[in-house]
């Protein structure tokens, strides 16, 4: 991990100039990246506070703290909050993850000094009051039904509880109906003062600043804050072989999978990128070329890479009919296969590498993905990584080595199927797992 610093400098002498680090007395972490042509900034403070810290029976708990908190503290309403946050022409944001909670804004560079202050005024003196409890209690309530009545939502619940079981990273971030009716505003006090301390914590900033300023700032308003929280769970899952149903009459059969596959930091992280990529990410993937195009099966088909810090997963989904189901199941294994056997072609893996460093390209031009990727690189490896350090990392994949993360990670062996339809298991699947 690079040693945080203060000033302009970072000990780190691959890093470019632009990149910075520090730590404040109480334990904070500070990392940015100056980015002059841009007239915004944003940051983001980011707590070990997440669905693995929650207590088991209180799911949905972060999710609703994570919302509450900008409902009030102990000198401001929530129509404060909100008339002050409009005043800077703040865009606000928080999210909920398994191992941490964010709280974001993206401001005008001017705007800096009073967009930290009222974050500083959230975390460190929440109110947590009742009337705005029980709304967002509700509003919860009506995601969860949200969520509840789409199967496209509700097929990776259904396939990350099997591949996650036994561990809390298989949590529904939302909770369950009777789970969140039973939360109490003292639960939200409780978890907050457990887990929202500064030793631990990171303040990730990306846009057009001066860093001497940052540093300066976030001394003023968040170096009175103290503490550390305790341990967060760790869990190391060991997925099994399992097929999760759940019948509901209609007339579309929705399909989840999941298979092992490299965490953040892994020597195979990016050959997982890129060989996700080729198999599900686009409209010359595999899937979308064989199990769409060639053969009508489906009307939707993709494969997803969602690693983390603790174990990472790879996901394909298929919306298609009843009637097509077993095939869709049937075809999609073989190309599971076929990719493990033969692994990628030098013409797919061109086409992936300019697409993958395409995107990166744009998301370099936001400053709030420039921000959400230093928190990650920081909270997960322990290192600020420059974009051209990750070109060139993609670059650097090769057909050998994605064969050699196909025999680390075979993508069916272990493999969770999941779905939500009127089909069974028998005739969903059928002998389509014998011939792994």
């Amino acid at each position: 991990m690079t040693t945080p610093t203060s000033g302009n400098q970072t000990t780190d002498t691959g890093l470019p100039s632009n990149y910075f680090t520090h730590t404040l007395a109480n334990g904070l972490q500070l990392v940015g990246q100056r980015m002059p042509s841009l007239a915004s900034v944003t940051f983001g403070i980011q707590t070990a506070a997440g669905l693995r810290d929650e207590p088991e029976e209180r799911g949905g708990l972060t999710n609703l703290l994570s919302d509450m908190m900008f409902q009030g503290t102990e000198t401001r309403d929530v129509r404060q909050l909100t008339d002050e946050f409009e005043e800077i022409g703040a865009r606000r944001g928080a999210e909920t993850g398994t191992e941490f909670a964010r709280y974001s804004a993206q401001i005008v560079g001017a705007r800096l000094e009073k967009a930290l202050e009222l974050f500083a005024d959230i975390l460190l003196h929440p109110a947590f009051p009742e009337a705005e409890f029980e709304q967002m209690r509700a509003i919860q309530l009506q995601e969860i039904r949200r969520r509840d009545d789409e199967p496209m939502r509700r097929i990776f619940d259904l396939v990350r509880e099997k591949f996650y079981a036994g561990t809390s990273l298989g949590r529904r971030a939302l909770g369950t109906k009777e789970s969140v009716e039973a939360l109490e505003p003292e639960y939200l006090r409780t978890f907050w003062r457990e887990r929202y301390h500064p030793q631990g914590s990171l303040l990730a900033i990306a846009g057009n600043f001066d860093w001497d300023t940052v540093v300066a700032l976030v001394e003023k308003y968040l170096g009175g804050w103290s503490g550390a929280a305790g341990p967060s769970p760790v869990e190391t899952p060991h997925p099994e072989d399992a097929v999760n149903i759940e019948l509901q009459e209609g007339n579309q059969e929705h399909i989840g999978m999941a298979y092992p596959f490299p965490k953040y930091g892994d020597p195979d992280y990016y050959a997982a990128s890129v060989m996700t990529e080729i198999f599900g990410g686009g409209m010359s993937s595999r899937l979308f070329r064989e199990v769409r195009e060639k053969r009508g099966l489906v009307y939707s088909v993709s494969a997803m890479y969602a690693p983390n810090g603790i174990f990472g997963a790879g996901y394909i989904y298929a919306g298609t009919t009843p009637e097509k189901a077993h095939e869709t199941v049937q075809v999609t294994l073989d190309q599971m296969r076929a990719m493990q056997s033969k692994g990628v072609t030098p013409d797919e893996l061109e086409r992936a590498k300019v697409q993958l460093k395409s995107e990166l390209v744009m998301r370099g031009e936001s400053s709030a993905a420039r921000m959400g990727a230093l928190a990650r690189a920081w909270w997960f490896e322990g290192r600020l990584i420059p974009i051209h350090e990750i070109t060139e990392a993609i670059d650097a994949v090769s057909q050998e080595q994605i064969l050699g993360l196909l025999k680390r990670f075979p993508l069916t062996a272990p493999l969770v199927i999941g779905a939500i339809g009127p089909r069974t298991e028998a005739e969903l699947i059928g002998d389509a797992l014998t011939a792994r």
